[in-house]
This record gives C-alpha cells, structure tokens and sequence, in this order.
C-alpha cells in the first residue's frame, strides 16, 4: 500500500497582473516614482459553491525622494511630479485566497533597491532589486470535508490552521520602452500538507 501527496496552486493566482506588477516581482516597488494604491479581484466559476476567489489590496511607492520635477504644458499650467531620484521602494499587499474548503490569508511586506543605469533623452533605463518578507494563515474548513472514512488519520492528526512565513526575491530591467523581470517565490519551500 502506498500513498502520495500532491501540492499545486499554493499561491494565489492573479489575472491582472499586467495592471499591478507588483503582486508578482517584489522589485517593481516604487520603480515608477509614483504611489499607488491597487484593489484586485478574482472570481472564478461564478454560481458554484466554495469557487476559488482571491481577492487583494496593495500599495508601494518610492522613498527617500530628493526633489520634485515641474514641467509646464499647454493644457495644464504646471504639472509637478516626484523626481525619480529616491532609489528606495517599498510596498506590501495583504490578500485573502479561497479556493474549496481550503483558505490563506495573509501579507507582504517588500523593500526594492532602484539603479539608474542611465539617463538620455529618449528616457532612462533602470535595474532594480527587491526582496519580499510574507506570512499567511493556512486554514482548513472543517464544515466542507465530507469524508469517506470518518476515521481517517490524515483529518483527524491534521492541524486545521497553521501560520506559514516565506520570502520572495525578484530583478527588473526596464527601459522607456520595454521591461524584463524574474521572480522567485516561497523561497523557505514550505510545505502545507
């Protein structure tokens, strides 16, 4: 007799990410030079019980900015602007994942270090380092297991709630033009079951 274990999907998927980067490479924190706070939302196979949803908020910006830059147009008066530079981003994000009876939720906290390569007039290009500290509360509803052995081991030795640290660590190049990125998740490779 034997028996096996599998893990898939152990971090939340996100569909938008071309809108928030960030929740993907932890060095895109403030790589911009803006703030920005984002809501995201995922629903999968609406009508049905226990679907998987996601849901997450997140913000980051870039710190330790010098000075500001004005730039008159012809339709606003002034436009003013953070300088690009404050080579420190920070970011976080906090999310609730729920995919059947099994549920995280927890957050991110990120720290990004910006290196301007060079600065042109057709725009600038810019490598950027981040490193990611999260935790989350893994949990296992209790109401939703209908098993075929109500004396089974695995249930009744498994513990319903654990809280699970890990890092995530991530290079992005970008350009006026184009951008490159890679990331490295769960890091400590922790195992759930």
């Amino acid at each position: 007799m034997g028996m096996a274990i599998g893990n898939s999907q152990q971090l939340p998927l996100y569909s938008q990410y071309m809108m928030n980067k960030f929740l993907l490479n932890p060095a895109i924190a403030g790589s911009d030079g803006y703030t920005s706070v984002n809501l995201t939302a995922r629903e999968q196979w609406l009508g049905f019980s226990n679907a998987p949803r996601t849901h997450a908020i997140s913000a980051q910006t870039r710190i330790l900015k010098t000075s500001y830059i004005s730039k008159s147009t012809s339709v606003r008066k002034k436009i003013t602007r953070p300088s690009r530079s404050g080579r420190v981003g920070i970011g976080g994000y906090i999310f609730n994942d729920r995919n059947g009876i099994i549920s995280r939720t927890g957050f991110q906290l990120t720290y990004a270090y910006h290196i301007d390569l060079t600065e042109t007039t057709k725009g600038s290009r810019r490598l950027s380092f981040g490193l990611s500290a999260n935790a989350f509360q893994f949990k296992l509803d209790d109401e939703g297991i209908l098993p075929y052995d109500l004396d089974d081991e695995f249930l009744m030795n498994y513990d319903r709630v654990m809280f699970v640290p890990d890092a995530n660590c991530g290079i992005y190049y970008n350009t006026k033009d184009y951008y490159a990125g890679f990331s490295a998740h769960n890091l400590f490779k922790s195992v759930l079951l």
